[in-house]
């Protein structure tokens, strides 16, 4: 993956913005380097001099007063090669984009499957290497008020921001966790919906229940609860509104509340669909837009109304795009996931707000390509091993930690950071986590892809268990 850039502090728009290049010792070494100041964490590591070079900028964009973010180019890679026939068994995660439902198909589910975790338990996630937009939110963070969101808003137009290419997925390691997924994927039924014990019912009820989470706690397993607690964009405080109009719907009220729905999914295309090339949509918008449309796709394609699966299924390439950008700048934890748990701790991420969006980039990516690969998967099992791997073919990772992603404040997160163990997870692939983790470690979001991978009743049993011989540990 290529290695972030360094952000630097906003200047007037007639002077350029400096930028760092890699440090000279990770070049000679041919190493990647974090690009971290005044140290990268190579360098910190290893105890040697570690000095940069600075290169020729590019100006910001004219009639902008905001920072611009500027990193270099790289290509996404292309699948690996030699990747092996996949079976029905693995076809949930190896499914393509463009995905629509039969729309006699119904997914119009209220279950309440949610395992009941622990909300005392403090975990613990690798760092997250610091990132040009990472560092953008760092120095931004002693003036964020409202009345000053251009600090917040880094002006970044996409034909310079960096393209950071995901690592290509180690084809054994996904094959072989994939294939532990039969439960979920061979012989799949349509009354499999119905029953709360499979884990196709369990993973598209919490799915239903994004919208309900959002509604009731502004968060979801994927959108931190602080994610914009300073900030908010536009387009997800109309999803705000619209989730919470949607859950708490009445038969008086649901032709209104369906149609504020989409009149809030049309604006929230046209107005990203539009933008001119001087308003370039920054990293948090351009988060924050995704995980809009992901929750108008989950009302719209889950709620058994006919021409609301239309219309989801007719933008569902446009919510692919968008993740795609996303993919090309978030941090995918390449390094982390090299470095011993020791050398994990003794890099923390700057501040908490660093690691929150990092995060919430990461997980957004997984469960949104999860669930798409899903309705795939239920509309046609056969065409979906037909097509190939699509977004699986790279690697996308995340970190599994309840400690941090529950932490409400950065004391309580530096605390955990240091105390707790750090998973860094690979797509699906649990068997290092279930080896030396604990169901304590499980949050809202390991446990739906936990279901996913073995199932509804070996989750339970994993996370009793692992809480049981703690206590007679105690």
């Amino acid at each position: 993956m290529e290695p972030p850039a360094a952000a630097h502090e906003s200047l007037p728009v007639s002077v350029p913005a400096p930028r760092q290049k890699n440090c000279n010792t990770c070049v000679q070494g041919k190493r990647r380097c974090d690009r971290r100041m005044p140290v990268c964490s190579r360098c910190q590591l290893k105890k040697i001099p570690c000095t940069y070079t600075k290169t020729k900028t590019t100006a910001p964009a004219s009639g902008t007063g905001a920072a611009l973010v500027e990193v270099e180019h790289a290509g996404e890679p292309h699948p690996p090669s030699g990747a092996p026939d996949y079976s029905p068994a693995s076809a949930f995660l190896f499914a393509p984009a463009a995905m629509a439902l039969d729309p006699g198909f119904s997914l119009d589910l209220d279950l309440d499957l949610h395992l009941g975790l622990d909300q005392n338990y403090i975990g613990g996630v690798p760092p997250c290497a610091s990132t040009s937009v990472m560092d953008f939110m760092d120095r931004s963070n002693s003036n964020t008020s409202p009345a000053n969101p251009a600090r917040w808003l880094v002006s970044a137009d996409d034909a310079l921001l960096t393209d950071r290419p995901s690592s290509p997925a180690d084809v054994e390691e996904m094959t072989i966790a994939f294939g532990k997924m039969g439960g979920l994927c061979d012989k799949m039924q349509p009354w499999h919906l119905y029953d709360p014990q499979t884990p196709l019912s369990y993973v598209f009820s919490r799915t239903k229940a994004f919208t309900t989470d959002m509604a009731t706690r502004n968060a979801t397993p994927f959108l931190h609860q602080c994610l914009y607690r300073t900030h908010t964009p536009p387009s997800i405080m109309s999803c705000f509104a619209t989730t919470v109009l949607y859950a708490n719907r009445t038969p008086a009220t649901t032709p209104m509340v369906m149609r504020a729905l989409h009149g809030s999914a049309l604006e929230l295309i046209s107005a990203e669909t539009g933008r001119a090339n001087g308003n370039a949509a920054t990293p948090l918008e351009k988060l924050a837009r995704a995980q809009a449309l992901f929750h108008y796709q989950i009302i719209r394609l889950l709620d058994g109304d006919v021409s609301l699966r239309a219309q989801g299924e007719k933008d569902m390439p446009l919510l692919m795009a968008w993740l795609a950008d996303l993919c090309k700048l978030r941090d995918n934890l390449s390094d982390a996931a090299q470095l011993d748990h020791a050398d994990v701790r003794a890099l923390p991420p700057k501040n908490w707000e660093n690691w929150i969006f990092a995060e919430s980039v990461r997980r957004t990516i997984l469960m949104a390509y999860s669930v798409m690969s899903m309705f795939e998967l239920m509309k046609d099992p056969a065409d979906a091993v037909e097509q190939g791997p699509g977004p699986w073919a790279l690697v996308h990772r995340w970190t599994l930690a309840r400690g941090l992603w529950d932490a409400s404040g950065p004391f309580e997160f530096e605390r955990r950071w240091r105390e707790t163990p750090h998973f860094v997870m690979a797509n699906y692939s649990f068997d290092r986590f279930l080896e030396h983790g604990r169901g304590d470690d499980v949050d809202e979001f390991a446990e739906i892809l936990l279901c996913a991978y073995m199932g509804v009743d070996a989750t339970r049993e994993f996370m009793t268990s692992s809480q049981r011989q703690a206590q007679q540990m105690a």
